[in-house]
Parts: C-alpha cells; sequence; structure tokens
C-alpha cells in the first residue's frame, strides 16, 4: 500500500486568500478589530499557530481555549468566504485524486495545518471531500507544529498498517515545512511549484526528494514519479 499525504492550500487548491478573509472576520467578531493585519507569513503554517499568533498580538498572551474559541468561529465564517473569493482546483489535481481512489494499492491522506473544519470546508466547496481517508490523517488542532503533524499521522498509519514502512509514504506539498515534516518522520517529500508562494530554489535549500511543476496532466505519470528509486 502507498500512502499519498497531501497538503491542500498551494497544493491542492487556492482559494484566492478566502482563508485569510474569514480569519479577519474572525478577529473582527471576536476583538473588534477592524482590517487587522497579520505580520508573519502564514503559508505552511498551521491554523493553530496563525490563531496564536493572532491572539497574542492582540492582547500579548493567549490560552488554548481562546485558540479553539478562534478556530471553530473561523470554521463558520469560511464557507462563505470561500464562495465569496471564488478560488480554485490546481492543475490535474481532481484526475490524480480519482485515479488514487480506484487504485487499491493507494490512498489519499491529508497532512495539512487547516484545522478539520476548514479542511472539510475547502474540500466540500472544491468537490473534492471524498477523495481522502480521514481517520488516518493529520490536521491544524493537533499541534501548531508541522512535525507534532507528520508524527501523528505516522502513528496512525503504523497502528492501522502495522507492517508499513517508510518508503510507502510521500508527502506532497508546496512549502518548506511539507519538506522538513517529510523529514521528520523519514519520509520523501514531492514539492509541487505550481501553486506554491516559494521559489524553487529556496525549495531546494531543503532538500526535497523530488521538485515537479505541476501535476501531470495523465494520472499514470503521477504513479511513474511515485515509483521512482
Amino acid at each position: 500500500m502507498k500512502y499519498i499525504c497531501w497538503d491542500i492550500d498551494g497544493t491542492l487548491l487556492l482559494t484566492n486568500y478566502a482563508g485569510v478573509a474569514a480569519m479577519k472576520d474572525t478577529i473582527k467578531e471576536l476583538y473588534g478589530l477592524d482590517q487587522f493585519e497579520f505580520t508573519y507569513g502564514m503559508a505552511g503554517r498551521t491554523d493553530t499557530y496563525i490563531a496564536r499568533k493572532a491572539i497574542e498580538g492582540i492582547q500579548g498572551c493567549c490560552s488554548p481555549e481562546e485558540i479553539a474559541h478562534m478556530l471553530t468561529a473561523y470554521g463558520h465564517k469560511l464557507p462563505a468566504s470561500l464562495v465569496e473569493k471564488n478560488g480554485h482546483l490546481l492543475p490535474h489535481v481532481k484526475e490524480t485524486l480519482e485515479w488514487i481512489r480506484q487504485d487499491p494499492g493507494t490512498t489519499s491522506l491529508l497532512l495539512t495545518g487547516n484545522c478539520e473544519a476548514a479542511a472539510h470546508a475547502k474540500l466540500q466547496y472544491f468537490g473534492i471531500e471524498k477523495e481522502f481517508d480521514y481517520g488516518r490523517s493529520a490536521f491544524g488542532e493537533i499541534s501548531e507544529l508541522r512535525d507534532d503533524l507528520s508524527k501523528a499521522l505516522w502513528e496512525k498509519v503504523q497502528k492501522a498498517d502495522p507492517a508499513v514502512t517508510p518508503d510507502q509514504l510521500i508527502v506532497v506539498g508546496d512549502t518548506p515545512h511539507d519538506i522538513t515534516c517529510a523529514q521528520a518522520i523519514g519520509v520523501r517529500s514531492l514539492i509541487v511549484l505550481k501553486g506554491s508562494s516559494y521559489p524553487k530554489d529556496r525549495l531546494e535549500a531543503y532538500h526535497p526528494w523530488k521538485i515537479i511543476p505541476e501535476l501531470p496532466e495523465d494520472p499514470r505519470d503521477f504513479s511513474a514519479i511515485l515509483e521512482e528509486a
């Protein structure tokens, strides 16, 4: 069995900053701040990290309960923001995921910084929610650190498939965080440039297994990439 561990934003889809808009609306509702500006990079970060940094920026400190409350409110606002911002799937995502679902030897998991409600909202809006095994996936509530997410996913996969080895997993993403969280559990990382906000040379500095311009048009070519040593 092969396990393809997908990042969401910048890898599968682009929301046209629907998440940022929904988080700003959430901050306005909870803290009364209009047009809050994020002063830190958000690409590849977990929703837990983003929420903590925002709350600390507003009031100097925060509690786990405040983070959880913000993420719950954000999850409620995101669906409407997705409609308003009208993003899109990245090239050949739908065909690749459908091909994986039909292959009994391969399964798609999620390894994403999105909290689970946000992940479901995005995947449902773009019509790809049915393509993933959620039970063995990892979401942003687990930790603000991406390495903790990959370790949690690895533990879930091992529990369900005790004979699994690291070479059966591959992390597909678009940021250095995807590379480092794959390295944290000793698995390969495949970086897709098409939706990434990082230049190729910056990504290469983190030593991913492979970088490709975009997902291949023919899913069989994607399978061939995965079979490479």
